[in-house]
């Protein structure tokens, strides 16, 4: 029996592109594919697809706000997040909230074909590089423009090691400046 997967991504070219490239696959059958909120949640409650491949950027929602409404609505759809932000954190958001995995739209497409067929079979797709709690806590207060001393005052950290994890942070989220830093933690919300 084909793994039914459903297609939610707010640009039709990347939906029929990758409808097309899944279709070929003989156990993959792609039951539909809608471009915003309303026609994922219809998508889910109609078609109850085994995988629900899910961009994040939708033109009326954050598509990880989705994923509860998406589990109630159709419980044993398996939720994949498919998007073009690949660093560990909105991977470990996507998880927090109930999705099976995060894969780049930079992924090739074996390694979708591999996630689908994982998440399929009750797996997840692990976070490489994920943050720990320490981390994660040091970067909401980085993301709230906090000072490397007013972190370690209130952490009860040394300015020096608050330095060292900011690093450790910028080489995991891919950026080079703690700007950016800043930047990855409003846009996860943090």
């Amino acid at each position: 029996m084909p793994i039914r997967v459903a297609i939610v991504d707010d640009h039709r070219l990347v939906r029929d592109a990758l409808s097309n490239l899944l279709s070929v696959e003989q156990d993959i059958d792609v039951v539909t594919s809608v471009g915003d909120a309303a026609g994922a949640l219809r998508a889910a409650r109609k078609t109850s697809p085994d995988v629900l491949l899910l961009d994040i950027a939708l033109p009326d929602a954050n598509g990880l706000d989705l994923i509860d409404r998406i589990r109630e609505d159709s419980p044993a759809t398996r939720v994949l997040i498919l998007s073009m932000h690949s660093e560990p954190e909105y991977a470990a958001a996507a998880r927090e909230r109930g999705a099976r995995g995060l894969i780049a739209k930079s992924a090739p497409l074996e390694e979708l074909i591999e996630a689908i067929h994982t998440v399929a079979n009750g797996g997840s797709i692990p976070v490489e590089g994920e943050l720990t709690d320490r981390e994660r806590e040091i970067l909401t207060r980085i993301g709230k423009g906090a000072t490397n001393d007013e972190i370690a005052s209130s952490l009860g950290l040394r300015s020096k090691t608050v330095e060292a994890y900011a690093q450790r942070l910028t080489a995991k989220l891919r950026v080079k400046t703690r700007a950016g830093l800043i930047g990855c933690a409003r846009r996860l919300g943090l």
